[in-house]
């Protein structure tokens, strides 16, 4: 496999975060060799990083099983008109909250701290077990993290996973406190050069269909007759005008393929725009 050599790769941190974690999976399943790996405070951060630097790449989550798509990261993208800019590769792992702390006595914790989503994902857990401790939003778990280590009162904890609690120097107290234990998070990297030459992958696109009905029909049908698998699809206002949106959808294939060529190519009398946002492969 070729050697992908990038001066930066950005990823929502700090270190520790899971994005963090995916990003050291794509340096080694799409062999990206990054002078600088930096992480960046919010999506909306690393997406500006990485449109300033068109030679570097970027992680970012995309959807997680148990609370749907991420809506900051398809926002964003969707609303940049760079179309240099690509969907490369799409990773998934398998998200496991720990709550972690300064102190050994979880019976000691009165304030958990973490990201909406993480503490979404624990509520049962936390309704059971702390159901009078104050809980915290911050703008990730590792962030979480950083703050207790960093805090002098060892009463309180953070959702995280355990690189953070190797990272930080912070005790495990109890380990897989997710809500649902088959909790898992899609990520992509994206950049501007091609990561592999791969004829298997999936094709991400954006498109707005004509004011009409059966506009959206007409779309799905299409996917239909070419039989091709459509693996996700959304809405998202366009922020234009009430009542307008934008549909994101994956694909099964690449862009290169026939079929989905030729599906592409029958859409246009049906949609007022439509972008390819990318065709990437699926690391493992």
């Amino acid at each position: 496999m070729q050697e992908n050599f990038v001066e930066n790769i950005y990823y929502l941190g700090p270190d520790g975060s899971n994005a963090y974690n995916a990003m050291l999976k794509f340096l080694s399943c799409c062999n990206i060799s990054a002078k600088n790996t930096v992480a960046q405070k919010t999506i909306k951060s690393a997406l500006e990083a990485l449109k300033k630097d068109y030679s570097s790449f970027c992680v970012l989550p995309i959807e997680n099983s148990i609370e749907g798509i991420v809506r900051e990261t398809i926002d964003n993208l969707l609303k940049y008109n760079d179309t240099t800019l690509q969907i490369l590769g799409e990773i998934t792992l398998p998200i496991k909250h720990m709550l972690i702390s300064k102190s050994k006595d979880k019976n000691k914790i009165t304030k958990i701290i973490s990201h909406p989503q993480a503490l979404a994902q624990c509520s049962n857990y936390l309704y059971k077990n702390y159901n009078n401790a104050e809980l915290k939003e911050v703008s990730s778990t590792s962030y979480a993290a950083q703050k207790v280590s960093l805090s002098d009162d060892e009463n309180i904890a953070a959702i995280a996973n355990e690189t953070c609690a190797q990272l930080f120097n912070l005790n495990i107290l109890e380990t897989d406190i997710n809500d649902e234990k088959d909790n898992k998070t899609r990520f992509y990297i994206l950049g501007r050069n091609s990561l592999s030459s791969d004829t298997e992958g999936k094709t991400a696109i954006t498109l707005s269909t004509k004011n009409h009905p059966g506009a959206l029909c007409s779309v799905l049908e299409i996917f239909s007759k070419h039989n091709i698998n459509l693996t996700y699809l959304d809405s998202r206002p366009s922020k234009k005008k009430l009542g307008e949106y934008l549909f994101f959808m994956e694909l099964d294939g690449m862009r290169e393929d026939f079929r989905i060529r030729t599906a592409l190519e029958e859409l246009m009398i049906y949609v007022d725009f439509i972008r390819v946002l990318g065709s990437f492969k699926i690391c493992s």
